[in-house]
């Protein structure tokens, strides 16, 4: 489950691990700010090792265009899918590479097949009608925790990823005077390795598996060397 605590708390504690509780040579606004660095290379550090654990889901309501415009957060897709019926039901929309993007382009259909992402917009081929619901699941941007309120809940994943946002900061804040932080450095780094080993570990406890494409339409586009040929 979720590690959370206010913002307020993360800001206290790393005071406390700088020793600077009763220092006012950084502002509160600064300390914030700290937090929030710290927070996003937690978030990274997560979200590099294949852990789907800050997943997103941004829904894109068709009206006849050719694109749409992708979360301002995205960092990472995951998959976009199609919302076929009320049930919940799925498929999944294939990713092409840019290489394939004329094959599709100018085409309309009955429903998209495949997408291509390019710059921050969502291209969907063939264009589908209006009417159609699609789900782009994504991981986000670490968010920027300087505009949270200070009762704001921030989620440090585990026990490692508090000691290493805590440890993180207390690096940057004890530099400003000049402090020695050669242990804290050392912490962090720890706490670190030990983040990325558990993301990891729980990543691989999530096997990946090969997935083979299949439609469930007849009029797409096959190469002639493809395998549905081969039936």
């Amino acid at each position: 489950m979720p590690r959370r605590y206010q913002l307020t708390e993360l800001v206290t504690r790393c005071k406390r691990r700088a020793d600077l509780e009763n220092s006012d040579h950084i502002a509160a606004a600064e300390w914030k700010a700290l937090v929030s660095e710290g927070y996003g290379e937690l978030f990274q550090t997560v979200a590099d090792a294949g852990l789907q654990y800050f997943e997103y889901t941004s829904t894109i309501a068709t009206t006849g265009a050719a694109y749409y415009d992708e979360p301002t957060d995205h960092l990472a897709t995951i998959s976009l899918e199609r919302i076929i019926n009320a049930a919940g039901s799925r498929r999944i929309i294939r990713e092409i590479m840019a290489q394939e993007r004329a094959r599709w382009a100018g085409r309309v259909g009955s429903e998209a097949i495949v997408f291509a992402l390019v710059d921050d917009r969502i291209y969907l081929y063939p264009t589908p009608p209006s009417g159609q619901t699609y789900e782009l699941l994504y991981i986000p941007q670490a968010p920027d925790l300087t505009a949270y309120d200070d009762t704001d809940l921030v989620d440090v994943v585990n026990a490692e990823g508090e000691a290493f946002l805590i440890w993180g900061v207390a690096v940057k804040a004890m530099s400003k005077g000049e402090s020695n932080v050669q242990l804290a450095i050392a912490e962090r780094e720890a706490a670190r390795q030990r983040l990325h080993e558990w993301a990891v570990v729980r990543a691989f406890n999530q096997p990946r598996r090969r997935v083979v494409d299949d439609f469930d339409v007849s009029d797409v586009p096959l190469s002639e060397g493809d395998w549905r040929w081969n039936r």
